[in-house]
């Protein structure tokens, strides 16, 4: 019986090895690398760069990022104002990202700006004031932006200058200016 025993355990030890090797072969052959949670990070984008006058209304990221500490990827975003824009995701490591807007990417119509603007002359003494931007304005903070204003009963005829206030798209509107 003791014969049976020695004989066994050898057989035993044998496949457990066997075993071991095999499903370790298999799923490093068949295992797809780890990837990014596309929708946690549109979330995070959505709450980290909205403002408290311009929110985030979507993001989209790829969903085929592999996760890489280090590694950084691009995702596309509409905020409320109707700007589009581009950002930059950083992978911090288990599952941390930093946002960040990529520069000169975020565009908003020139009709949500001359909305905007409309809103301001109106609020300074000029209602009725219509304001013509150009049709697609390049966000970049700081940069004067130029429109031409008519109405508001010969008060603000001319130009109206201006500036945005962040990387979203908001004017600020202790910058706008009318000549």
């Amino acid at each position: 019986m003791a014969r049976k025993r020695w004989i066994v355990a050898p057989a035993l030890v044998a496949l457990a090895v066997a075993g071991c090797g095999s499903s370790d072969d298999s799923t490093a052959t068949s295992a797809e690398p780890r990837t990014v949670d596309d929708q946690q990070v549109e979330q995070g984008i959505e709450q980290s760069l909205s403002t408290s006058s311009e929110k985030v209304t979507s993001a989209s990221c790829p969903s085929d990022v592999a996760v890489q500490k280090g590694d950084t990827f691009t995702c596309s975003v509409t905020f409320s104002n109707d700007a589009t824009g581009k950002v930059t995701v950083t992978q911090q490591g288990a599952n941390h990202y930093t946002y960040a807007l990529k520069s000169g990417s975020v565009q908003i119509p020139g009709s949500s700006v001359e909305t905007s603007l409309e809103k301001d002359l109106a609020a300074a003494g000029a209602p009725g004031a219509t304001v013509n931007c150009p049709d697609n304005i390049i966000v970049k903070t700081g940069t004067t932006v130029t429109c031409d204003v008519s109405g508001a009963q010969g008060v603000a005829n001319g130009s109206v200058t201006f500036t945005f206030s962040d990387a979203e798209g908001t004017v600020d509107p202790s910058s706008v200016k009318t000549t």
